[in-house]
């Protein structure tokens, strides 16, 4: 029976972030819009407390940037930081109804305001905190992939395809993570975006694909935020496709590089042991099968087609640095060759092919 996953991006990490991006906003628009102070310097120190309470927010410090816009009488609010002050007042209401409440008056009141683009992706985040999948994702609509070239928006594209995926239409959300694949392969959120595929995969009874963008994260982001989780995520993946001696290597791989996480702990309770001779799963190396070679990549893509159609896994066509250029269609990640032999065989039997087993 097909395993269902339960690791998630951490929602408290997106908060965070959130809060971060914002204040950097608000000190670059307020670098733009600061007026000069008047001859009693009133204006000046105005400004000077709302910079201080925007300094003290980005470095988290919420309750010194709450007494800092406390400190602020609203009637002598500088010309021109109206707009920077409702937008910080709404980002630092202190409990998740009182955030939802200020945000949405905040863009009623600045629909075309500065910040209204981080306030939008805040809000879509705070409702997704409280469960409120749908609200979440019908706010963060105004995102579309194809379209978004800065931080936000991309952000924005991930929070948008988890809420669809929350409130229960894997493969809606997959079919959206998979058009936004231009806008986020390759930035900063590249990591958070691959690991949200493997999760839409998985629930859309797609454990192929999730192995394809685990093993992308895993290789691009060895190092990252995303580790434990993944690795997790992927021997849980190895297992829905029947491959159980690497889905015990990717668990051995959890244990031995992330021995304190919750994973660890989980991969433990599974009976998994490490020992000294025990296989790990190549994320970076091992074997595959090759099973044709063609000078035209159409060729090759329709070979990989039909496998695929067969119910082969981690089928991919590899393009080579020879000249005339040779296109390479190959299956499986393999950590042994005798059990990439065991694939080739099988292709042999089935399908006619005949193969040869390639470092990965």
């Amino acid at each position: 029976m097909r395993r269902a996953l339960t690791t998630h991006p951490s929602r408290a990490v997106a908060i965070v972030v959130a809060l971060t991006l914002a204040a950097l906003s608000i000190a670059g628009a307020r670098a733009q819009t600061r007026p000069g102070g008047d001859k009693g310097g009133r204006t000046s120190a105005e400004w000077r407390k709302l910079a201080e309470a925007s300094e003290a927010f980005g470095d988290g410090r919420g309750e010194e940037a709450r007494a800092l816009l406390a400190s602020i009488p609203v009637a002598r609010l500088p010309k021109g930081a109206e707009d920077d002050y409702a937008y910080l007042k709404a980002m630092l209401a202190d409990d998740g109804a009182a955030n939802v409440a200020a945000l949405e008056v905040y863009l009623k009141t600045y629909p075309r305001g500065p910040h209204r683009r981080q306030a939008t992706l805040a809000l879509g985040r705070a409702r997704y905190v409280r469960g409120e999948y749908s609200e979440a994702e019908n706010v963060l609509s105004i995102f579309s992939p194809g379209v978004e070239k800065d931080y936000i928006g991309r952000q924005a594209l991930v929070q948008r395809g988890l809420a669809q995926l929350a409130r229960g239409d894997a493969v809606g959300a997959l079919a959206f993570f998979r058009s936004a694949q231009a806008d986020l392969a390759g930035t900063p959120q590249e990591e958070a975006y691959y690991f949200a595929v493997s999760q839409a995969a998985i629930r859309a009874s797609k454990p192929a694909e999730a192995i394809e963008a685990l093993r992308l994260l895993l290789e691009r982001h060895a190092k990252g935020d995303y580790g434990p989780q993944a690795l997790y995520a992927m021997a849980l993946s190895l297992e829905a496709v029947g491959r159980p001696g690497d889905a015990a290597g990717a668990f051995r791989q959890v244990m031995v590089r992330y021995p304190n996480s919750y994973e660890a702990t989980r991969a433990r309770d599974r009976g998994i042991r490490v020992a000294s001779s025990s296989p790990t799963f190549p994320l970076g190396g091992g074997f595959v099968v090759q099973v044709g070679a063609f000078s035209r990549r159409e060729l090759a893509e329709a070979l990989a087609r039909d496998l695929k159609l067969a119910g082969v896994d981690d089928v991919s066509v590899k393009q080579g640095t020879e000249t005339p250029t040779i296109f390479r269609v190959r299956a499986g990640a393999f950590s042994t060759r005798d059990e990439a032999r065991a694939l080739g065989e099988r292709l042999r039997r089935e399908r006619g092919f005949s193969y040869t087993i390639a470092p990965r």
